[in-house]
């Protein structure tokens, strides 16, 4: 078992990164969660001084590393990447490191779920005819998700939940455009940060 903060954009970042993480490890967690704009700091700042703030945070609740994530959406490219690296190296100037394993989705985390159509077919049981993401949601992750909810059997349920489930079943061998949406990015990030966890031949 392992105790981790998540931290990313939205709702179904805080359901979504948890899986994602135990899926790339092969470990238990035990998440807690955070939204970047719920966290609101008197000396103001960016995703630099948030993750600053976060890795404080599980420092003092003996947590044992931070997995972070941010969309890229119409940001430039890996700039607010940029912003969280830069986060991680200024803690690392004053304290011990923790795990901090950093992400950009691109453009939002939603493609990292739809990058796996086994994943998605087989929690929303789609035939094979439906496709993966609908052609006219291809750049629009979020929305694509949706409309794929819309035409499954789970159409009536929270699409957190539904997102949450998608992301337990993904397999990062079988996204073949991880690299453009930062996915592979992310899968490498962990497994370096969290090296001590990686169960051997992985």
């Amino acid at each position: 078992m392992i105790r981790v903060l998540f931290v990313g954009d939205g709702e179904r970042d805080a359901a979504m990164l948890p899986a994602l993480f135990q899926g790339i490890l092969g470990v238990e967690t035990r998440p807690e969660t955070r939204i970047w704009k719920e966290i609101r700091l008197s000396s103001g700042g960016g995703f630099s001084k948030k993750l600053q703030f976060s890795i404080l945070a599980a420092r003092d609740r003996k947590l044992q590393g931070v997995v972070a994530t941010v969309d890229r959406d119409k940001a430039p490219g890996r700039s607010r990447l940029a912003e969280l690296k830069k986060g991680r190296d200024a803690d690392r100037t004053k304290h011990a490191p923790i795990p901090t394993a950093l992400g950009e989705a691109v453009p939002h985390g939603e493609a990292w779920l739809l990058d796996d159509a086994v994943a998605v077919r087989t929690v929303l049981a789609l035939p094979e005819v439906i496709e993966i993401p609908p052609k006219e949601f291809a750049r629009h992750p979020q929305k694509a998700i949706e409309k794929l909810i819309s035409i499954s059997t789970r159409r009536d349920e929270r699409p957190r939940e539904i997102c949450a489930e998608i992301a337990k079943h993904i397999e990062h061998t079988r996204c073949h455009t991880a690299k453009e949406t930062g996915f592979a990015g992310f899968v490498d990030d962990v497994r370096a940060e969290f090296r001590e966890w990686v169960p051997k031949g992985k």
